[in-house]
C-alpha cells in the first residue's frame, strides 16, 4: 500500500495544499524531501500522514490502538488548537492505493466543512464530509475483504515513522538512569500486528533481531533468504563506515556486548576487530544503523533482498544527528538500496539534497516546498542560499573578490543582493540607462552587514580597491547617506506608500504587485485585513503583503520577464544616485 494524494485546508500554517506523491515510469515509488524554514508545516503534514497511518491499522489489527475506559485513543490531538489562526474549519483528506488499485481514503476535519470547501479537492477523491460543526475521522469502507488485503501487505511490507526526537542510548550510559518509560510505547505491538509503527530508539530489538538471523541460518545452511537478509544489514554497516571490508561479527555469550564488527581479508575471513561493540558506533552512525536495519526488520516477512522490500517510511529531520559525510555520501546510498519503499522525508540540509541528486538524478526525486507544497529545484531550496551566505563570510571569499574586481579600472556599485543588479539592469533596459551602467562594475555583498564592513575598513576590501566606491543599501537599513574618502554610501529612498516594506522590492507599485500576487500567489506572503477591538475601540489591521523568503528568486524571474516601463517607474531614483556619484 503507498500513499497517493495529500489534501490539507487551514491546518497550522498551511493555508490549502494538494499533493499527488511521485511514482517513477515503472511505478516505483520516488523519495519525497519535505523543505522549508521552521514553522511552515511539514512536520503538521508528517503527523495527518501518521495519523491515518494508525487509523488504518487500527482498524485492520487488534494490538495497535490505545485504549481509555473502551474508547479507543486517536494518535494526533485534533481540534481548534490545530487551525490555521483566524479560520474556523479545517481538514486533511489521505487516499492510499493497495496492490490491487483499490483506493482507501481517510478524512480529518474540524467544524462544518462543506462540500463547498471541498471543491478544489474534488477531482482526487471522492470521500466528502458531512456538514456536521464536530471534529470527525472516518474512512471510505473498510470491509473484510479489504481488511485481509490491508493485513497481509501491512504483514509483509513495512510502514515506519522515525520522528525528529527520535534516540539511541550512548553505550557509556549506566541502565539504571535509561528513561524507560520513554520507549514503552512501542512495546503494545505484540499481539497482530507485531510491529511498532512509531520509532524512537529501537537498538535492543535490532540486536535482538541480528542474533536471530545468525541463529536462523546457523540452524539452516540452506536458508538462502536468511543469509540474503544478513547480507542486507551487513550492507548497511558498511555503507555507514564507508568500508568493503567488514561485516558483522557475533561473539561468545558471557562476555557482555555479543554483536561486534571485525574487518575481513581478501579470503573473506576475519582478521582483526574493528569495533568491540556496535554500541561503539558515533550517534548519528548509530541512528542510521538502527534506522536502515528496522526496515529490513519490518519488511522481512518472508526474508527478501531490499530491493523487494515495500511500505512507506517517514522520517521527520533526516538530517539530524549526521555528519556531512552521512547526509551527502552514506544517507542517499542507504536509500537507494530500498527502491520500492516510499520515502516521506522532511529537511533541512542542501547537502543532503545535493546527495539524492548525485545517487538518484534530479528526475528519481521530488523536492516539495512549504507551506503551499509547490515542487521545486535543488537551486530553489532556500537552505542553499543560508549555506551560501556562511560560505561567503571566510576570508577566501573576501581574497577572491578583492582578486577579481582589483582587475577592473571602473567605479565599484556594492549591493546587498544579487536581486538588486538583476532589477537595476532590466530597469536600464526600459529607460536607456545602459550607458550608465557601462561605466560602474556591480558587486553583491549579501546584506547590509558586509556593506558596513567596508565602511567601517573592516575587510581587506578597501585597501584592495584604488576606485571609487558606493555603498547601495536597501531602504529599510538604518544608515543614512555619507561620505568617507573614496567611499560613498546612499540609502534607496523608502516608498510609504508601497506593500513591501523592506528591500529593493519597495520600490515596486501596489499595483505591479497586485499583478504579481495574481499571477501566483506563492510569490507573497499576505495577511488580510484584521478587525479587532481594543479597549472597546475598533481597529482595523490593514492587508500587508511580504515577500515569501523561499519565492524571491522566482518573483524577480516573473518581474524581469513580464514587467513593464511603468512597473519599474520609481527605478530611476537609483540611476540619480548613480549619475551623482559618477559626477564625483
Amino acid at each position: 500500500m503507498y500513499l497517493k494524494n495529500i489534501g490539507i485546508k487551514n491546518i497550522g500554517p498551511i493555508n490549502e495544499l494538494s499533493i499527488e506523491l511521485p511514482f517513477d515510469s515503472n511505478n516505483k515509488p520516488k523519495p519525497i524531501l519535505l523543505v522549508g524554514q521552521n514553522g511552515t508545516g511539514k512536520t503538521i503534514l508528517l503527523s495527518q500522514i501518521v495519523d491515518s497511518l494508525y487509523e488504518v491499522a487500527s482498524e485492520t489489527f487488534t494490538d495497535v490502538g490505545k485504549y481509555e475506559n473502551q474508547a479507543r485513543e486517536y494518535y494526533k490531538v485534533s481540534g481548534s488548537r490545530n487551525l490555521k489562526i483566524g479560520e474556523t474549519t479545517g481538514y486533511s483528506i489521505i487516499k492510499f492505493e493497495d496492490t490491487n488499485n483499490d483506493t482507501l481514503e481517510y478524512f480529518d476535519k474540524i467544524g462544518s466543512v462543506t462540500l463547498t470547501d471541498f471543491q478544489n479537492f474534488d477531482s482526487t477523491f471522492s470521500l466528502t464530509p458531512n456538514n456536521k460543526p464536530d471534529n470527525e475521522k472516518k474512512f471510505t469502507e473498510i470491509n473484510d475483504v479489504k481488511k485481509s488485503v490491508i493485513e497481509k501487505e501491512w504483514q509483509n511490507s513495512v510502514h515506519i515513522y522515525q520522528p525528529a526526537y527520535r534516540y539511541e542510548e550512548p553505550f557509556w550510559k549506566n541502565e539504571n538512569f535509561y528513561d524507560n518509560e520513554k520507549f514503552t510505547e512501542q512495546n503494545i505491538y505484540q499481539r497482530r500486528l507485531g510491529k511498532e509503527l512509531e520509532i524512537i530508539s529501537s537498538i535492543k530489538e535490532n540486536k535482538s533481531y541480528i542474533m536471530d538471523l545468525v541463529l536462523d541460518f546457523s540452524v539452516n545452511a540452506n536458508d538462502i533468504l536468511g543469509k540474503s537478509t544478513w547480507a542486507n544489514i551487513n550492507n548497511i554497516i558498511r555503507k555507514i563506515k564507508q568500508k568493503e571490508n567488514i561485516r558483522f561479527g557475533i561473539g561468545p555469550r558471557g562476555r557482555g556486548n555479543r554483536i561486534s564488527l571485525v574487518e575481513l581479508d581478501e579470503q573473506n575471513n576475519i582478521k582483526g576487530t574493528l569495533l568491540n561493540s556496535i554500541d561503539n558506533l558515533s550517534l548519528g552512525e548509530s541512528i542510521l544503523l538502527n534506522l536502515f536495519v528496522n526496515i529490513i526488520r519490518h519488511g522481512d516477512t518472508p526474508p527478501k533482498i531490499t530491493q523487494d522490500i515495500k511500505g512507506i517510511v517517514i522520517i521527520d529531520e533526516i538530517d539530524v544527528h549526521l555528519h556531512t559525510d552521512l547526509q551527502n555520501k552514506v544517507l542517499p546510498k542507504l536509500i537507494k538500496l530500498f527502491p520500492n519503499v516510499q520515502f516521506i522525508i522532511t529537511t533541512h540540509s542542501p547537502l543532503f539534497i545535493l546527495g539524492m541528486e548525485k545517487e538518484l538524478g534530479t528526475g528519481g526525486i521530488e523536492i516539495r516546498n512549504m507551506p503551499n507544497g509547490e515542487t521545486i529545484t535543488s537551486e530553489r531550496f532556500s537552505e542553499f542560499e543560508n549555506a551560501y551566505k556562511v560560505l561567503k563570510d571566510t576570508e577566501k571569499f573576501e581574497n577572491e573578490i578583492t582578486s577579481s574586481i582589483t582587475e577592473s579600472h571602473k567605479p565599484i556599485v556594492f549591493v546587498e543582493g544579487d536581486y538588486d543588479i538583476r532589477y537595476i539592469k532590466k530597469a536600464s533596459e526600459f529607460f536607456n540607462k545602459n550607458e550608465i551602467l557601462d561605466k560602474i562594475d556591480f558587486i553583491d555583498v549579501d546584506g547590509y552587514n558586509n556593506l558596513n564592513q567596508i565602511w567601517k575598513h573592516k575587510t581587506n576590501l578597501f585597501n584592495a580597491i584604488p576606485q571609487n566606491m558606493l555603498l547601495l543599501y536597501d531602504c529599510d537599513t538604518e544608515v543614512s547617506n555619507d561620505e568617507k574618502d573614496k567611499i560613498s554610501k546612499r540609502i534607496i529612498p523608502y516608498m510609504n506608500e508601497n506593500y513591501f516594506d523592506r528591500g529593493i522590492e519597495n520600490l515596486f507599485s501596489e499595483e505591479t504587485i497586485i499583478k504579481a500576487r495574481n499571477f501566483k500567489k506563492a510569490f507573497i506572503d499576505y495577511t488580510p485585513e484584521i478587525k479587532k477591538e481594543i479597549r472597546g475601540e475598533e481597529i482595523i489591521e490593514k492587508e500587508n503583503y511580504s515577500i515569501n523568503p523561499n519565492e524571491k528568486g522566482n518573483l524577480c524571474n516573473w518581474l524581469c520577464e513580464n514587467g513593464t516601463q511603468q512597473d519599474f517607474t520609481n527605478f530611476n531614483i537609483i540611476f540619480d544616485i548613480f549619475e551623482e556619484f559618477l559626477e564625483k
